[in-house]
This record gives C-alpha cells, sequence and structure tokens, in this order.
C-alpha cells in the first residue's frame, strides 16, 4: 500500500476524503459536514504544511485515497492523532495500521514524549487497533460533543527517544554526551574558532552548561526547538553541527556548523553537514534550510557551496559584532531542488 504524507497544494482532495469521512461517521470526529466544508481552501491547503501533519493511504492499484490520519501539536505539549479513518471498501486491509504507525513514527522523529488519541465507546474497532499498536487508556473521558449519549475515552502512547546516531563514509555524528566536555570546550574556547560567531571564547562554565543543554534538547517539533550533534572521527570529536526549527508552520530550518581547525581542509565539515541535511529534508520534512556566515567566512561559505546551497542574499554591515559592523551571507537548500 502507498501510505505519505500530504504536501501543500493537495487541500482539495483532502478536502474530499475528509468530507467522506464525515459523511460516513458524522458522530465520531467532533465535526460537521457542513462546517468542514465551508472551510476555505487555503486552510486545506495549509494542512500540508506545518506544524503537524496529515497521511493518506491507498491500496495498490488505486488512484483515490482511501484512508487519512493527522498529527496535530497541543498548546499543552505532545502531539495528538486526529481524523484517522478508511474507507469502508477498504477495511480489513491494514491501511488502519499503516496510517496510525505513520502518525506514531512521525512524533517519534521528533522526540515528542507522548501521542494521544480520543476514540468514543461506538468505535470498538478502532479502540482494538489502538491498543495493538500500544495505546492505553488514561482515564480522562468526556461526552462526545456530537453525540452527548456516547463517551469519548483519551487513548495515550508513551514514546522512547529516537537514537540519532548518523554515519557517512568517514564518521560517526551522533548526540553529545558528558564526556565530550573536555573537547567541546576546547572548540568553543578557540578563539580562532569562534572568530566569526557571536559569542567570545567559552569559559568552562558555559562550554559545561552549554553540553547540558545540548544532551537535553532532543525535541524538534516546535518552532525554536534545536538539536546539537558531535562529529566524531576515529573517537576523537573533530565538529559540532546545530540544525535549527526555525518555524514549524512553514518548515523551515537553519544549519550551523563547527570544526576543530586541526582537522579542517579533509572535508569533514562538508561530510557531516550533507547527513545532517539529509536528516533534515527527509526525515524531519523540512521544505528548506538556510544556512548563515559573515561574508569574510570563506570556509563556511565554501562548505555551504558544495552542499549545493544558493546564496540568497548578501546583507552589508548589517550587524554590530564584537565593536565592528559585519556583514552576512545567507544561502539556503529547497527540498526540491
Amino acid at each position: 500500500m502507498d501510505v505519505r504524507r500530504i504536501e501543500v497544494g493537495e487541500g482539495e482532495r483532502l478536502r474530499a476524503i475528509r468530507l467522506a469521512a464525515l459523511r460516513d461517521a458524522p458522530g465520531a470526529f467532533g465535526a460537521t459536514e457542513a462546517g468542514d466544508a465551508a472551510r476555505p481552501p487555503r486552510d486545506w491547503d495549509m494542512l500540508g504544511g506545518g506544524p503537524g501533519a496529515v497521511f493518506v493511504a491507498r491500496r495498490p492499484r488505486r488512484s483515490d485515497w482511501e484512508g487519512m490520519a493527522g498529527v496535530h501539536l497541543p498548546e499543552d505539549g505532545g502531539a495528538k492523532l486526529w481524523g484517522m479513518w478508511v474507507a469502508p471498501s477498504a477495511r480489513g486491509r491494514g491501511l488502519g495500521s499503516a496510517l496510525a504507525r505513520a502518525v506514531i513514527g512521525w512524533t517519534r522523529d521528533r522526540a515528542l514524549e507522548r501521542l494521544t488519541l480520543s476514540v468514543s465507546d461506538a468505535a470498538t474497532g478502532a479502540e482494538r487497533l489502538y491498543r495493538t499498536l500500544g495505546f492505553a487508556r488514561t482515564g480522562v473521558a468526556r461526552p462526545l460533543e456530537s453525540n452527548p449519549s456516547l463517551t469519548q475515552h483519551e487513548l495515550a502512547l508513551e514514546l522512547e527517544s529516537p537514537e540519532r546516531r548518523l554515519e557517512t563514509a568517514r564518521l560517526l555524528i551522533r548526540p553529545f554526551e558528558p564526556g565530550d566536555l573536555a573537547a567541546a570546550h576546547a572548540l568553543r574556547s578557540s578563539e580562532g574558532v569562534v572568530r566569526w560567531l557571536y559569542e567570545n571564547p567559552a569559559t568552562e562554565a558555559e562550554s559545561r552548561a552549554r553540553l547540558q543543554r545540548r544532551i537535553h534538547a532532543t525535541r524538534f517539533a516546535r518552532t525554536g526547538d534545536a538539536i546539537g550533534l558531535a562529529v566524531v572521527h576515529d573517537g576523537t570529536l573533530v565538529g559540532d553541527l546545530s540544525l535549527f526549527l526555525s518555524s514549524a508552520e512553514h518548515r523551515q530550518g537553519e544549519i550551523g556548523f563547527l570544526f576543530d581547525p586541526s582537522h579542517q581542509g579533509r572535508g569533514y565539515a562538508t561530510e557531516a553537514a550533507g547527513a545532517l541535511l539529509e536528516l533534515a529534508l527527509g526525515t524531519f520534512g523540512l521544505h528548506r534550510i538556510a544556512g548563515r556566515a559573515e561574508a569574510r567566512n570563506a570556509a563556511s561559505v565554501r562548505v555551504m557551496e558544495k552542499l549545493g546551497m544558493r546564496r540568497e542574499a548578501h546583507l552589508v554591515e548589517n550587524e554590530l559584532v564584537k565593536g565592528e559592523w559585519q556583514s552576512e551571507v545567507v544561502y539556503a537548500l529547497r527540498a526540491e531542488s
């Protein structure tokens, strides 16, 4: 079967399957066909963006979508599965399980710790499916809005953090560990390494605090989230990678990298940053990744150009940094480029 995430511009097809679901089970989704039919086209198109995601499924050799499931991120944290539905003619073929697993995978990849959903008393088959996938009732229940005679139960699945370990031909890219303090401090305390960064050479206390933040910052789902990864060659930490989620709604990210000068000139930065771009565009499904550098930082500019990133801007003396006016170049790579 074919299960995939919908993209921006597929709103009309998504609207059609959603309305089919509401016609088939008008009391199951806490919405009405008339209400959803009245939503403007742009609302449906935006569901192909973020911060959540919508997945659709169909059987082999079928042109029409036969099932859907969405995931969104409530303000109180975690993630919630919504709108799960499979067309009656396609039930019993594994589409529901495949859609739920796609949502679970999306949620786990972003290090969200908990996925919840709601199911009514009438949907006993759906609850059996969710239980086979590890969901369990939380004890939270309330009358179903569209049919107060039915009870809607909350189910939850507790998720383990993903193991973010990438391997290239020569490098291991992994989460930071407590034992990385000495090497991480040596990198961040070097005047030459931080010459073109906003910060000054780090003190040991600053490096220790930064390392703790990077060890514990694993979520990559909401605007402002960031992850840091250590680059290791033959057991030695040689670099530091960062990936920022600058906009979850618009699926925009930003990449950053620092490398030990004694290991520069060997292509490690390009190799490691290339693997990080694959993670960002593939696993995380970002649409655009940007990179920024001081205009005189020729080494970083070369890396971004080798990665296939396109120069989008050269901002002349746009910031006052460390007592001098500095200029900035902006590079970017889009998913379809």
